[in-house]
């Protein structure tokens, strides 16, 4: 389904009304100008009719009872007569006499003779007004009894023919452009109508954790769009002010609990350490020390994600080698998988000399091979680095458990951990971290998984990370 934009839709909208009241103004147009014409016809008609009923009554009423020479002349004279009030171009007719055979009809005008032929008994018609259409023509016709027969009289339609081309040929060129005008002006009006929404939707986009500082530009106008903003400005005010007092909590709460347990790690370790214990004690105090290392970096993990959302992280950027690095990394990886049939690969490493903060790219990567060892019982992991005009392209690639693909989606989310595959006991929050770390220096990171099949991440920087 195609999916319009509001100013599309605004500018189809205008465009909709804008025909339909163009039509109905045509249609109501066409309708006053035939109401007009047919009044003025009738009024024509009628005031043409007097006058050959005056004609007849006054001049002719002896036809018929002339014998036929004086009828001839007679019928001669009314025919001209009835030509010079209404037998011109347009016009017919007609005065049917009555007499003792048969009804004398005399007709003049441009539809002669066509009128009987077609069967019209207008001696049989009441008085009144009536519409014809003869030989493809429209024809308005006045029909009028009297005692001594009946007048007919008619005028065609023409002018408003004429009209109606000469305006069929104005639409021809006008509504195409004026509807051209139409569209280009509303699409323009619509454009100017939506910039503020545009300009806020732009604003709006730049806001995040990171600088919640940031508001949608004012805007002048008193109307609903300007209630929303100002509504919104402040929605965005109270979450400002709810995520500083979390992020301050998480920060004070790390500070409180990394002394403590800093403390009860060495107090455990000396504990350890001490050779008068019995194998039970040491397999608790293991137990004990292992659970407070992890509460560290627990710890450490948080205190890192508080810093990164106020934007409070102390950056420090050098230029370093991320090969070496990289290399360095699994080497530490060999030590880890020492006791599982796993082969660690480097099938292709470029020289890369990158600039950024080497202790938490060292951490990214650190992070992401230990989560591939920790969920890899067999097979291997592959790392591969390549560098070229653009991007650094950094993929490690495991033939471990997997991730299922309901859960790929959430993988980065802060504590989020997979329920079957990868729990692992973890925090869930390397993988956010890692997010974070790639996201400080511009770059991007994606993971593709299959269950049972393996996992592939991807991490790229942009190239301006070169020294």
């Amino acid at each position: 389904m195609m999916h319009l934009s509001i100013r599309t839709k605004l500018t189809l909208t205008i465009a909709l009304v804008y025909a339909s009241v163009f039509f109905l103004l045509l249609l109501a147009g066409a309708a006053s100008l035939y109401i007009g014409l047919q009044d003025q016809m009738d009024s024509q008609l009628k005031e043409s009719r007097n006058i050959i009923i005056e004609l007849y009554e006054t001049e002719y009423q002896s036809l018929p009872a002339a014998n036929s020479d004086e009828g001839d002349q007679l019928v001669n004279d009314l025919r001209g007569d009835l030509k010079e009030i209404h037998g011109h171009e347009y016009q017919y007719v007609a005065l049917i006499v009555n007499k003792e055979s048969e009804p004398l009809i005399i007709e003049e005008g441009r539809i002669e003779n066509s009128v009987f032929r077609q069967g019209e008994n207008f001696q049989l018609q009441k008085t009144g007004l009536y519409n014809r259409r003869l030989q493809n023509r429209l024809y308005r016709f006045l029909v009028t009894a009297l005692p001594w027969g009946t007048i007919v009289i008619a005028e065609e339609y023409h002018l408003l023919f004429e009209i109606a081309e000469e305006f069929r040929e104005i639409l021809l060129v006008g509504l195409p452009l004026t509807l051209a005008l139409v569209l280009f002006g509303g699409y323009f009006l619509a454009g100017r109508a939506m910039r503020p929404v545009a300009r806020t939707a732009e604003a709006a986009e730049k806001i995040t954790m990171t600088n919640l500082s940031e508001r949608l530009p004012g805007y002048r106008g008193k109307d609903e769009f300007g209630q929303l903003v100002t509504t919104l400005n402040y929605m965005i005010d109270r979450l400002e002010g709810g995520i500083k007092k979390v992020q301050q909590f998480s920060q004070d709460a790390a500070h409180e609990l990394r002394t403590p347990l800093t403390i009860m790690r060495g107090e455990l370790e000396l504990a350890y350490q001490n050779q008068d214990n019995s194998d039970e004690t040491q397999a608790v105090l293991q137990r004990s020390l292992d659970h407070a290392i992890s509460m560290s970096k627990i710890v450490e993990d948080l205190m890192l994600l508080a810093s990164s959302d106020t934007g409070d992280y102390p950056i420090q950027k050098s230029t370093f080698r991320i090969d070496s690095l990289l290399k360095d990394i699994i080497d530490d990886l060999n030590v880890l998988v020492n006791e599982k049939p796993i082969e660690i690969k480097l099938p292709h490493c470029d020289e890369v000399t990158f600039k950024g903060d080497r202790q938490l790219i060292q951490r990214l990567l650190f992070n992401l091979a230990d989560n591939a060892a920790k969920h890899t019982e067999h097979g291997f992991i592959e790392f591969q680095l390549h560098k070229s005009e653009r991007l650094i392209d950094i993929t490690i690639e495991d033939s471990g458990e997997g991730i299922p693909e309901s859960d790929l989606p959430h993988i980065f989310d802060r504590f989020y951990r997979v329920d079957k595959a990868r729990a692992g006991g973890g925090s869930g929050l390397g993988l956010s971290i890692c997010k974070w770390i790639v996201e400080l220096h511009h770059g991007t990171i994606t993971m593709q998984s299959q269950p049972e099949e393996g996992t592939t991440v991807h991490i790229t920087f942009p190239v301006h990370n070169l020294s």
